[in-house]
């Protein structure tokens, strides 16, 4: 059966949404760091901006090393808050799984959907509706992303890759071939260095060349499994379905409150018909959490939050609204007034786990 896959990539995420943030970032080199608290400058860079990039700095260089690339330039070093880009990405994620038949969140800040019913694979739609996510991203969250379009995942993996920032690629079916022919090896989705080295030793340079390459000289190489996988995702083949794996990790629901306020009692009005909603969710899934954070966005997009661990998993409504309540508290007690607030329920797990785990407590 004919399908049609895309894959959705935010552009260099974390450092985009410390532009979003600060926009006075946007012309200077960012870099979001994991500082590892020796000195000022032990660590290494995770993630930069574009600006960076043009002075050669990469994810996994030293800091040391990158402050001395910026020598006499005003680049910004940021520590990594990963719960701030979670929220971002929850958001996102959220945004996307409206819009298509199923979502598979792959990373933080990328995704595989199918939206093969949700078009009648028919690629004009599908090219509008890779449109319509990129617009509705950009203005809810002013983040841009690459999106790629194609009959399987290794195509649409690729094909997000292929324009970067802001960029969309589609290829259909009958298109894929010629579309990966000229490329190298190592565009090919799960082929690092050392696999491309391999295959470059062996006269292998372009996704052409290891489609036409013997299936026994691959199998010498890199044993049967992964030259199966070289030669179908060469030619363009690749059967493995996209799979919603995101539920079983978190649920998550944001939004814009009516005013700007610190009212608690307004705010947890207007979180009601969301946590409702979420709480569907887990129920519909079996699944009871044992983590609830609750969070807020002030005027300034500054993100704040609170969470609690519970002692024993639940999935009971009324607990999940007195938690929310009791740290929106918490939380309205050390920050002006929100514009957005939301709540994300974590260390999920599944009814049959929580039944396994009542019976051996009792």
């Amino acid at each position: 059966m004919s399908r049609i896959v895309g894959h959705l990539d935010l552009d260099y995420f974390y450092a985009q949404v410390e532009e979003v943030e600060d926009p006075s970032l946007k012309d200077r080199p960012v870099l979001v760091c994991v500082f590892s608290g020796r000195t000022e400058v032990s660590g290494v860079v995770s993630t930069s901006n574009y600006k960076a990039r043009e002075y050669g700095i990469k994810s996994g260089m030293p800091i040391a090393l990158a402050k001395r690339r910026l020598d006499g330039v005003e680049g910004a070093f940021i520590r990594m808050d990963h719960e701030k880009y979670e929220v971002y990405s929850d958001r996102v994620m959220e945004i996307v799984r409206g819009r298509v038949d199923v979502l598979e969140q792959a990373g933080i800040d990328e995704a595989f959907f199918d939206v093969t019913k949700k078009t009648g694979v028919d690629y004009a739609a599908a090219t509008a509706l890779a449109q319509e996510l990129k617009a509705t991203i950009l203005k809810e969250e002013k983040l841009t992303c690459s999106v790629g379009v194609g009959p399987n995942k290794v195509v649409a993996k690729i094909a997000s890759d292929f324009k970067k920032p802001d960029g969309l690629t589609v290829v259909r079916d009958d298109e894929a071939r010629a579309f990966l022919s000229p490329l190298s090896v190592g565009r090919i989705y799960g082929v690092g260095p050392k696999t491309a080295k391999l295959l470059q030793e062996s006269g292998i340079s372009t996704i052409a060349e290891l489609a036409v390459a013997p299936a026994e000289r691959l199998e010498d190489l890199f044993g049967n499994k992964l030259a199966v996988y070289l030669h179908d995702a060469s030619n363009g083949v690749d059967g493995e379905l996209v799979v919603d794996r995101g539920g079983a990790s978190q649920l998550s629901r944001m939004i814009t409150l009516k005013h700007d306020t610190h009212d608690l009692d307004q705010i947890v009005a207007e979180l009601l018909p969301p946590l409702k909603d979420v709480h569907e969710k887990l129920v519909s899934k079996d699944l009871f959490f044992r983590n609830v954070t609750t969070i807020g966005i002030l005027k300034d997009l500054s993100i704040h939050t609170r969470s609690k661990t519970l002692e024993t998993p639940t999935n009971d409504y009324f607990v999940l609204e007195r938690e929310v309540r009791e740290l929106l508290a918490a939380l309205l007690h050390e920050v002006g007034d929100l514009r957005r607030a939301g709540v994300r329920l974590s260390e999920l797990q599944d009814m049959v786990d929580q039944r396994s785990l009542t019976e051996f407590t009792s």
